[in-house]
C-alpha cells in the first residue's frame, strides 16, 4: 500500500478521535475541526518517519496536545479569547452558598484551569492515558502529572459534585 493510502486510512480513523480531545480543550467545534486538520497536515508532513508499529495514533495525539498548549501560549490568542461573546451566557462558578443548579459542566470547567492541568486532566481523565505516558508526552516528570491531575480533580470535583451536608468541599 502506497504511503498516502496507509495516510489516508489512518486519518479516516484518527481524525474523529482526535476531535474529542480537542474539543474537550478548546470547547468550540469549528476550532476543534481546525486544530485537528493542522494536526493531520503535520502528521502527514512527518508520516514517513512516523509510522511505525501502530504508534500513528499516539504520535498525532501527542502534535494535537503541544499544538494546543503552544496556541495558549501565545499572546494573541490570550487576548482574542479573553474578550466576552456577548451573545453567550456567561457562566459562573459555584462558590459555598450555591446550589448545584449554576454548577458548570465537566467541559465548561475543562477551560478554566491552568494550561497544564488542562492537558493532564484531558489525557489522564478523557483519554484514560497512564501517568507515564502523560509525563512523556508533556515532557514533564511523573511526579508533576500527578500533582497537576490531583490539582484538575480536586477543583473538578469541587465544582461538580453537589456537596452532601457537612462534608467540606
Amino acid at each position: 500500500m502506497s504511503s498516502d493510502r496507509t495516510f489516508d486510512v489512518f486519518a479516516v480513523d484518527a481524525m474523529p478521535r482526535l476531535r474529542r480531545p480537542a474539543y474537550a480543550w478548546c470547547h468550540d467545534w469549528h476550532h476543534s475541526d481546525d486544530v485537528v486538520q493542522d494536526t493531520m497536515e503535520r502528521v502527514y508532513a512527518a508520516w514517513p518517519r512516523v509510522r511505525r508499529d501502530g504508534e500513528e495514533y499516539a504520535y498525532a495525539r501527542t502534535t494535537l496536545i503541544h499544538r494546543l498548549v503552544s496556541e495558549n501560549r501565545r499572546a494573541w490568542r490570550r487576548r482574542e479569547s479573553s474578550v466576552p461573546d456577548e451573545s453567550l451566557p456567561v457562566p459562573v462558578l459555584a462558590d459555598e452558598t450555591d446550589g448545584s443548579a449554576s454548577r458548570l459542566d465537566a467541559l465548561d470547567l475543562l477551560g478554566r484551569l491552568p494550561v497544564r492541568q488542562r492537558a493532564v486532566a484531558v489525557l489522564r481523565f478523557l483519554e484514560d492515558l497512564p501517568v507515564a505516558e502523560v509525563a512523556h508526552l508533556l515532557e514533564c516528570s511523573e511526579g508533576t502529572v500527578k500533582s497537576q491531575a490531583h490539582h484538575a480533580r480536586r477543583f473538578l470535583e469541587q465544582h461538580l459534585v453537589p456537596p452532601t451536608d457537612g462534608a467540606r468541599r
